[in-house]
């Protein structure tokens, strides 16, 4: 691509020697070449932005004689925009590298990963089985008490957060097909990063429970519940892969398990025993329904890749839309029981007393 200047634009200062005059303007025609790019790879169009593709700016000329000083000229200008954008580019490069830029990426992945809104069940109920237990007599309660029940709450958390990245670990490719979305298919965790934060999860969990020095009944439990949600997902049992077998693990290791070992744990630190209460009998028996009907329906969106990889759930066997009529059916049923419960049956709503 050619360019034709006029002679009248070649004209130089009188101070130049005439041998630079007559050098730098043998040739009427300059060409269009690509100003160089620094070392940092800044694109020209970023350097010189222009809405016309042939800005004088961006001209350098190719055949200008032996005039070293129209050379120098030139292309001082060049590199001296050149360094302005590169400097510029480093800038903004270093602030978005900067250390609370990966921090709080890393702490949004993290929470990402742990996909909290699926523990919101363990945390409310295992506040609401402490609380139940105080309410039935307050003079129980002391401080150094809330704070134990607050590490025992932070021990389920990170428990939690262990069973589902083991999910996600083992679920992989069944999650590419499905949701897409998640930390690892999504690139934002490598698998080596999402087993080291299952390791932490699990390390933290046990340790806290530890710094309780728990009785062997609640270890017990505890470790069942890590056993289950491990091996739902991870071979060589895989439970998920059975529709039969998560029905029963699910409500299981999610309610009755985390349910009993809330409430034991809560009173044999009181130094009471265990004692089932009707309105923890209630609160039991509503998780239970709920979470099996939650076992059954939480399969209807991953149906395309539980069918790929021969997951045998009920979505994929009956079907999305006659597994959603008999979740909400069993549904209203588990609702409907609670409230003939509280009006029938006025002890699942009122204080029980208890003589210690």
């Amino acid at each position: 691509m050619e360019l034709s200047i006029p002679r009248s634009s070649c004209a130089v200062p009188s101070t130049i020697p005439q041998r630079l005059k007559s050098s730098s303007c043998n040739d009427n025609r300059l060409k269009l070449i690509k100003p160089t790019t620094a070392k940092n790879n800044v694109k020209s169009s970023n350097v010189f932005p222009s809405k016309r593709p042939t800005n004088k700016s961006n001209l350098i000329p190719a055949r200008l004689g032996k005039s070293r000083f129209s050379k120098s000229l030139l292309y001082c200008q060049l590199h001296e925009r050149n360094s302005i954008e590169v400097r510029a580019e480093v800038e903004s490069g270093g602030d978005s590298d900067s250390v609370f830029a990966k921090i709080s990426r890393f702490g949004s992945t993290y929470y990402k990963f742990m996909r909290p809104y699926g523990m919101l069940y363990a945390i409310i109920s295992a506040t609401c089985l402490f609380a139940r237990v105080f309410i039935e007599d307050p003079r129980l309660f002391t401080w150094s008490v809330l704070f134990k029940a607050f590490c025992g709450l932070i021990a389920c958390i990170f428990a939690g957060a262990y069973v589902n990245g083991i999910n996600q670990i083992y679920d992989i490719d069944i999650d590419r097909v499905n949701k897409a979305y998640l930390s690892i298919p999504a690139g934002d965790l490598s698998l080596t990063q999402a087993w080291f934060l299952v390791m932490f999860d699990l390390a933290a969990s046990v340790l806290i429970l530890r710094f309780m020095k728990p009785d062997l009944i609640t270890t017990s439990l505890a470790f069942l519940f890590l056993f289950l949600g491990t091996f739902y997902s991870a071979p060589p049992f895989r439970f998920k892969r059975s529709s039969i077998a998560t029905i029963i693990v699910l409500p299981l290791a999610s309610c009755v398990i985390h349910n009993v070992g809330i409430l034991y744990t809560t009173r044999a630190s009181l130094g009471l025993p265990f004692l089932w209460s009707p309105p923890v009998v209630f609160i039991t028996t509503f998780g239970t329904l709920f979470s099996m009907v939650l076992s059954i329906t939480k399969d209807i969106v991953d149906v395309k890749g539980d069918m790929k990889f021969n997951i045998r759930t009920f979505a994929a066997i009956f079907g999305s839309r006659n597994i959603a009529f008999v979740g909400t059916v069993l549904l209203l049923v588990n609702y409907t029981g609670a409230i003939v419960a509280g009006i029938y049956m006025p002890r699942f709503n009122c204080y029980y007393e208890v003589n210690y």
